[in-house]
């Protein structure tokens, strides 16, 4: 690899066994969803996004480059979260109402609900009435319903 070259990460890897160097680069729920720019590795390589428009980074995704035999892996950052639980499945859906009523991005299972910590966020769950924790896990929120985020 040139020391001069820029890595220009181009598409997402077609293959599924790949040859050659990897580079790391680790990115929050936000992140993931910008294509294009400049970023730094988990290496403290510069790295300039130029990725087709349509699409996610999801965690474990491997990039293409400019350059032959060096791949970007894509790792998802562990960010602090709000784990959001109640006994009373009634109660998880009113949660999810006001969060999406409040365009708040969430991460929904059968038995919990994850969003990023926030204290106003905090408040309006303490005045619903559902039991929620602080943790710290990877974030992988709801895509949007019509899907142009």
């Amino acid at each position: 690899m040139s020391a001069n070259k820029q890595i220009v990460v181009t598409d997402w890897a077609k293959e599924k066994f790949f040859e050659g160097n990897f580079l790391k680069l680790t990115l929050d729920s936000a992140q993931r969803k910008i294509l294009r720019g400049r970023r730094i590795s988990d290496c403290n390589k510069i790295l300039h996004l130029n990725l087709p428009r349509n699409g996610i980074l999801n965690d474990g995704d491997i990039l293409q480059t400019n350059q032959k035999n060096l791949f970007v892996e894509i790792i998802a950052k562990k960010e602090n979260l709000l784990k959001i639980s109640s006994n009373s499945k009634i109660k998880l859906v009113k949660a999810s109402y006001h969060l999406g009523n409040r365009h708040i991005e969430v991460e929904i299972y059968d038995d919990a609900i994850f969003t990023k910590s926030d204290y106003i966020i905090e408040e309006l769950l303490k005045n619903i009435k559902v039991d929620f924790s602080k943790t710290l896990r990877k974030f992988f929120p709801e895509a949007g319903a019509f899907n142009h985020e």
